[in-house]
């Protein structure tokens, strides 16, 4: 979990923060360096603002606290420390924006998987974990009516999907040489599941204070297929 919220809340509380300006200019010298996984340090700033208030992190927030992460606090800190700096720092900033805008989409979408499945059908179970994403390669799982499934959020044409996700998987098998025990391929279990795509496209899009978040008729359209291949009637966002 790393939010606890309805869908409306939600919104409000994202409402609250500085409006946030997105950008899809990336400079490549930066998105060719390889980082240490961002979704934990999102899902932890999520959990205390939880703690503390039932708040959402803003994107400034978010900046310094990967900026303390990998120039203060991670051992290879001396790698990272150039891109904080000088002519890599406004690409690195572009960058953690989009880790920030798919970071706050992924909690929105869970928050209203949660509500439906959980809180208004009562049906299932969902489960979001920053472990599960990084290891199992599932953005969120959904337990219902005896089924697991996997839920695959991600932003652009799910036409180019196929292919950004064969590149991501030839760079995980080079990453893991060293521990491919510790990996989602050959899970028996994994292989079970069925996945369920959502994206967030031009067409598909709500914009809140900045922030492109799942439309709420993207949501009921996923919401469709899970309760259809459950075999359960329900319930959607009106």
């Amino acid at each position: 979990m790393s939010v606890d919220m309805f869908e409306l809340r939600f919104r409000q509380e994202l409402e609250k923060l500085p409006p946030f300006v997105p950008c899809d200019v990336r400079s490549q010298r930066v998105w060719r360096m390889g980082f240490p996984a961002w979704h934990a340090l999102f899902s932890a700033m999520c959990l205390f603002g939880h703690s503390t208030g039932y708040r959402l992190p803003s994107y400034e927030d978010f900046f310094h606290y990967c900026h303390r992460a990998y120039t203060d606090k991670h051992p290879s800190r001396e790698k990272y420390i150039p891109f904080f700096e000088e002519d890599l720092l406004q690409g690195m900033r572009q960058r953690i924006s989009a880790w920030y805008e798919a970071g706050m989409a992924e909690a929105y979408l869970y928050a209203c998987l949660a509500e439906a499945i959980e809180d208004k059908a009562r049906c299932g179970i969902v489960l979001y974990d920053p472990r599960a994403d990084w290891k199992l390669k599932a953005d969120l799982i959904v337990i219902i009516n005896g089924r697991a499934l996997r839920v695959s959020a991600f932003f652009g044409d799910q036409n180019e999907r196929a292919g950004i996700e064969a590149r991501r998987d030839t760079v995980e098998r080079d990453r893991k040489q060293n521990t491919m025990e510790s990996a989602h391929w050959n899970n028996s279990e994994l292989a079970t599941m069925p996945v369920f795509e959502i994206a967030r496209t031009k067409d598909q899009v709500q914009v809140v204070n900045g922030v492109r978040i799942f439309s709420l008729e993207s949501i009921n359209l996923l919401l469709d297929s899970i309760f259809d291949e459950a075999g359960v009637l329900g319930w959607r966002f009106p």
